[in-house]
C-alpha cells in the first residue's frame, strides 16, 4: 500500500476480499473488435518473404509476438476471439495461433469448440498460455 496512511490491515483485507479469477472470461473483454494483418516486423535488407499464412485467434495477443512469427516468415491474420471455423477457413491458413491472454480458459466454450473444428480440418494448430491451455481443453484436458 502506498499514499497517504498506508494501512497493512487495509491491504491485507483488499488482497483477501479478491474474488480471483476463475470463472471469468476476460478474452472476451480484450479481443480485438475486428480483423487485421499484422505486418510490422524487423526491416532487413534481404526482406524474406512469407512462408505461412497463419490465422492469429487473439485472447489478449502481445504485439511482440506477432512481430517474431512475422520475422519467422509468417503472413499472420489477426481475429477475434469468436471467429467461427467458417471465417478462419476462408483465410485458407497454413496454420492457427492461438493467443495468450488473460482469464480462465474454461468459460471460453466458444472458444475450445472452434478449436475442435480447427483440428478436425486437421490445421495445424499452436498456443500459448491462454490459448495453450484452451487447446487442451478442446483435447480433452481438464484446467
Amino acid at each position: 500500500m502506498t499514499g497517504k496512511n498506508p494501512s497493512k490491515d487495509k491491504g491485507f483485507d483488499l488482497a483477501n476480499s479478491f474474488p480471483g479469477l476463475s470463472g471469468l472470461d476476460l478474452a472476451k473483454e480484450v479481443t480485438t473488435s475486428r480483423n487485421y494483418s499484422w505486418k510490422d516486423g524487423v526491416w532487413r535488407k534481404d526482406s524474406r518473404s512469407t512462408k505461412y499464412k497463419v490465422v492469429s485467434l487473439d485472447f489478449g495477443v502481445k504485439k511482440n509476438i506477432l512481430r517474431i512469427l512475422h520475422n519467422r516468415g509468417c503472413e499472420i491474420e489477426v481475429v477475434p476471439a469468436k471467429t467461427t471455423i467458417e471465417q478462419i477457413l476462408s483465410h485458407n491458413p497454413d496454420g492457427v495461433f492461438l493467443s495468450n491472454g488473460p482469464g480462465d480458459p474454461e468459460p471460453c466454450d466458444y472458444a475450445i469448440e472452434t478449436i475442435k473444428q480447427v483440428i478436425q480440418a486437421n490445421i495445424p494448430v499452436f498456443g500459448i498460455c491462454l490459448g495453450h491451455q484452451l487447446l487442451a481443453l478442446a483435447l480433452g484436458a481438464k484446467t
